[in-house]
Parts: structure tokens; sequence; C-alpha cells
């Protein structure tokens, strides 16, 4: 046998035993799925584009999204509803266009991927959040998907299954990210749900129960646009939806009615600026919404009226949570209080407290949140994903 046959045949024999190479991305959380289940079971959407996909025609170049903020974001969502909705949302199933899941949410017996939709665990909605009649909080669920230039960026960063690279974190121009996101609510404590799309997931009605197939109820879809409008601020435009089941529409999706956006995280509003009547510039929230109502602080969105989805923090907002994402991160989301009360009263606020607060409200792009860190371009995906794998890889981490 020649040199160059017994060369080839050596990396055959590496690339067939090396769990880099042949081992895909694991779907679920492992010993998940009883040996006894029948029904549907979650397949994680991975294989990524190689090469940068073209760029599409993308309906909302043409609409501004500081004035026209309802149309763009219908624009999005029907973009991310397209193919997706017949496939079931399964990703690599839609014949319009591939979507992609990002790898390594499956670990933790919390918020791990479960086996029947791939959701992971979300923060507990606490009493009142949603609706009046909201006695209970309820746990929520939740599974992502990127369009063909997002996946591309998650492959990249995954493209050494045991090396992932944060480097290569930088989506480009064009990419989507669409997240459902469903509750155990019930019709009864908060009624706009009535019709909603329900999907069975394998989860526990709070952190550390036992899972079980459970029903649960489409509250609240997020998308993620890279665009490059946004540039002088943070580079992304983040949306949200709610459902609601008095809205126009034929179909439980026509129902998901627009929360609002934003694009940037309005770095100079600051309690003393909301209450002598200041309110956000680089966010646009619709009122009136199912959030609107008195039993909830901010109007039901987030901190000082920026923009939040319902089961979002209201210490928050979506661009400051995402903002944090990095490899080695340091700070994680916001962690100051300051209450309505507080920042609406005519008592004086901590001034050491609101700088720390603020802290959150800056806009950066690609860069990271603290020193010694490596952004990950707002993708709280891939940092939950590195942090798994770092969590079961200590020692291939630690050497980096």
């Amino acid at each position: 046998m020649s040199r160059f046959l017994i060369v080839l045949a050596l990396v055959a024999v590496i690339a067939a035993s090396s769990p880099a190479l042949a081992q895909p991305f694991p779907d679920y959380r492992e010993n998940d799925k009883p040996s006894s289940w029948t029904g549907r079971v979650f397949k994680l959407s991975q294989d990524y584009p190689a090469t940068r996909p073209a760029a599409e025609t993308l309906p909302w170049k043409t609409i501004d999204f500081k004035t026209q903020p309802a149309a763009y974001l219908q624009s999005v969502v029907n973009y991310c509803y397209q193919g997706n909705i017949e496939s079931d949302w399964t990703g690599d199933g839609n014949t319009v266009r591939k979507w992609y899941h990002a790898p390594w949410l499956h670990p933790g017996n919390d918020k791990g991927r479960e086996f029947i939709r791939g959701t992971t665990r979300e923060r507990t909605t606490p009493a009142r959040r949603l609706h009046p009649n909201q006695s209970t909080p309820f746990g929520a669920f939740a599974v992502g998907l990127y369009n063909p230039r997002g996946g591309y960026t998650i492959g990249q960063v995954w493209k050494d299954p045991e090396n992932p690279d944060a480097g290569a974190a930088i989506f480009p121009e064009g990419s989507v990210a669409c997240k459902l996101i469903f509750t155990m609510a019930t019709v009864a404590q908060v009624p706009y749900l009535a019709g909603s799309v329900e999907w069975e997931v394998n989860g526990a009605p709070t952190f550390g129960g036992t899972r079980s197939p459970i029903t649960v109820r489409l509250l609240q879809i997020d998308v993620a646009v890279k665009d490059s409008r946004a540039a002088g601020t943070t580079g992304w435009v983040f949306g949200t939806f709610n459902y609601n089941y008095a809205a126009s529409g034929s179909r439980p999706w026509d129902k998901m009615v627009p929360v609002g956006l934003m694009w940037g995280n309005d770095p100079l509003l600051t309690p003393a600026k909301y209450r002598t009547g200041s309110r956000p510039q680089q966010s646009k929230v619709l009122f009136p919404n199912v959030m609107t109502n008195p039993a909830t602080d901010w109007k039901g969105v987030g901190w000082l009226e920026r923009l939040n989805g319902p089961i979002d923090n209201p210490q928050s907002a979506c661009l400051s949570c995402h903002m944090t994402a990095a490899w080695r991160r340091t700070s994680g989301m916001v962690n100051n209080s300051l209450s309505f009360s507080q920042v609406t009263g005519s008592g004086a606020l901590d001034p050491d407290v609101v700088t720390q607060k603020m802290r959150w409200f800056k806009n950066i792009k690609r860069q990271p949140f603290d020193a010694g860190q490596e952004s990950l371009d707002y993708s709280l995906q891939l940092h939950d994903g590195i942090e798994n794998f770092c969590a079961a890889n200590t020692s291939a981490c630690n050497s980096r």
C-alpha cells in the first residue's frame, strides 16, 4: 500500500473514533425520555451551513422600525412563520428555509432541554404579572430557532464540538432569531390565553420538581434581528409579541399582538429623568397591550418602560439582559432592584444603587459587557450552551 493510502486510512480511523467528528450534539437531556414513550420526540436541527448563506431580500428592510414599529415587527414574525408553522417548528423540516437550534442546552435537571419539543425552562412568572386574576406563579418553557445566517454563526462557534470558539460569534446582517415561549398558566387565571396554541412538553410545575408530559400555551414570541440601521446603538432590533384571544385573525398565530421593539438601552434615561416625564427613546412600546393593568409595575413592560415581554423581569429589558452574553461572563443579568414606588415617589434614591443599576442600560455592540470577556453578540443561547459545555468539560475550558 502506498504511503498516501496509508495516511488516508489512518485519517479515516481517527475520524471514526473521534467523538468530536463522529458524535452529533445531543438532542435533549440524557435519560429524559421514558422507554415506553411513543409520542413526538425532539430532534436538534444542527446541520449548520458551512459557508455564509447569501443575503436574502428581507421585507422589513423597507420599513423604518422607529416610525413603523408594528409593521416592522409583523414583517419579521411573518418571515419566522414561513414554513415553520407547516413543519410544526422542527427547523430542519422547513421547506421554505431551514432554521437551526443552538446546541448544549440539554444539561441540567431544571432547565435542560426536554425531549418532546426541545424546550428549556424559563423564568417563573410571579402572581399578577400576566393578569389581575393570576393568583399563583406559573412556569414557562421556550424553544428558539435561528435562520440560515444565524445558524451559520452558531455552526462556526461550534465548528469544533470539543472547543467552542467565542471569537466566531459575529452574527452577520440579516441574522434572525425567533423564540416561542409557552406558559403553564390556565385560561381561568389568564383569560386572554383562550384558544392559544397548545403544546405538550416534558416539564415540572416548579424548579426541582419531577418532570412529566404537561400542556402549555403559547404566551409570547420574541424576535431578534441584526439590522445595520441599529448600528449606532447595539446593532440589533429586539421585539416581542403577546397572544391575545380578542385580536383579529383566523389562526392563533394571527393573534400574536406586537408589544413593541427596541434597538437601544436608553442609557440617559435615569430614574430622576423618568420622574420628570422622560420616557424611552430607543424602545417603542405599543399601548394598550394585554400586560397593561394596574397590578403590574412599569405598565407591564421593562424598567422605566423600556421593552420587555410578559414573562421577563420587569427590572430589566430585552437588550440589557442579552448584552451580558459572553464567554467567561462575570456579571449576570440585572441584579439591582428599584421598585416602581421608589422611582415614582418623592423620596431620594441612593445614588450608588442608581449608578449600579444603570450599568445594565448602556449601549454596546459586539464588545464585552465586562473587561476580560469575549462577547457572544447578544446570544444568551450561545452563552448558556458554552457554559453548560464548560461545566461538563472543565479541563478543556480551564486550559483556554
